[in-house]
């Protein structure tokens, strides 16, 4: 198989094989040169995909709104600070600090984004707000703050490790692009794809091919790390671990983005396209709880929106056309957003018994 690829690119790429496909969808997605986000990709009708942020303003307004309520709960403090990791070209940022602007409220905005050409248009798009917000490329480099982190389709681009039952075993899928492109199956690499797989293995047929992430852990354990007292929030799309190892599930999650194209074979275009995987929500909930966050409720994007009175922030933003509502149905209905992205809150410093509007009308914490 011909793959289209820079060359010195594609020299890494042989030069480092036989890899995991987690190794492989690091380097595709985030390598410092030719990776897919170093490239600054573009979001939206113009780019390779939509995000609720790219429908319309009424969603990171209700964010907003969601925040508020968390800054409340702390007891108000003045040294809230909200948190973005995964920021894109920064219109959830943006939708976020006007619906605060217009409540009076200025907390301090951090943006984690390693990428220079990303960190570059989310100036521009913020410009209006440069005074509150603040860039950092690491966990490293964030000073502790108490507040809520957000992050709105962030986990779902972690790379992940592919795994496939094979005669009775659980085999890993190494790649080569020696020579063309070649997948190998072999030992896994890490014990804890086993463990993370082990109660569902024994269900799967012959040649069953799945998805193990392993990179949350690292990514959760750095924000552990800076976010004293508050709390998670996290929009992305994904599954209880139950439905994602669901024994028809035979194929995985795994695709790939490109121009509004959907397509399966994540060696066509490497840096070229965006490889996701949905997310294992049951492990950002166990991996968060051995971290020290409560995990407070789970809901479809739909309910949740709804519980914060998504309807009339519409008007509250001045926004009651007729594209409004049809951009509002896209955030809601199943045919769009509403059932296929998920909400996590998590926290600490916080009280057990704490509620959250947004889980006002829905909380499935039980199928996590």
């Amino acid at each position: 198989m011909k793959v289209q690829v820079p060359r010195h690119f594609a020299e890494i790429l042989a030069e480092e094989s036989p890899m995991t496909f987690a190794h492989y969808m690091e380097l595709a997605l985030y390598h410092p040169e030719y990776g897919y986000y170093a490239r600054s990709p573009k979001i939206g009708k113009k780019g390779d995909y939509i995000t609720a942020p790219s429908i319309h303003p009424v969603f990171g307004a209700t964010v907003a709104k969601q925040i508020i309520e968390i800054w409340e709960i702390m007891g108000k403090p003045q040294d809230f600070v909200v948190c973005e990791a995964g920021a894109g070209e920064g219109y959830l940022a943006l939708d976020i600090l006007d619906y605060l602007k217009q409540k009076d409220f200025a907390f301090p905005y951090y943006i984690l984004e390693p990428f220079s050409a990303n960190r570059l248009r989310q100036e521009e798009v913020l410009e209006k707000h440069f005074d509150q917000v603040k860039w950092f490329s690491s966990w490293k480099e964030v000073p502790s703050f108490k507040g809520v982190f957000i992050s709105n389709e962030l986990f779902d681009s972690f790379p992940v490790h592919l795994v496939q039952k094979t005669e009775g075993e659980l085999r890993e899928v190494y790649i080569s692009f020696k020579n063309g492109v070649k997948e190998l199956l072999a030992e896994l690499s890490r014990p804890e794809i086993l463990q993370r797989v082990s109660p569902f293995v024994s269900t799967w047929k012959e040649g069953y091919r799945t998805e193990v992430c392993l990179a949350y852990e690292s990514f959760l354990k750095g924000l552990s790390q800076k976010l004293i007292q508050g709390v998670i929030i996290t929009f992305d799309y994904g599954y209880g671990r139950r439905d994602y190892y669901h024994e028809e599930r035979t194929r995985g999650t795994l695709l790939c983005f490109q121009e509004h194209r959907i397509f399966e074979n994540p060696y066509l275009f490497p840096g070229k396209c965006d490889l996701t995987a949905h997310v294992d929500f049951t492990a950002l909930k166990e991996i968060g709880e051995k971290l020290g966050f409560c995990t407070y409720g789970f809901s479809s994007q739909a309910s949740f929106l709804v519980g914060l009175g998504v309807e009339r922030l519409l008007a509250e933003i001045g926004r009651t056309q007729t594209k409004d509502i049809e951009a509002l149905k896209m955030l809601l209905l199943p045919q769009g957003l509403g059932m296929s992205h998920w909400v996590l809150i998590q926290g600490r410093g916080l009280s057990l018994e704490t509620k959250f509007s947004g889980f006002k009308l829905s909380n499935r914490l039980k199928v996590l």
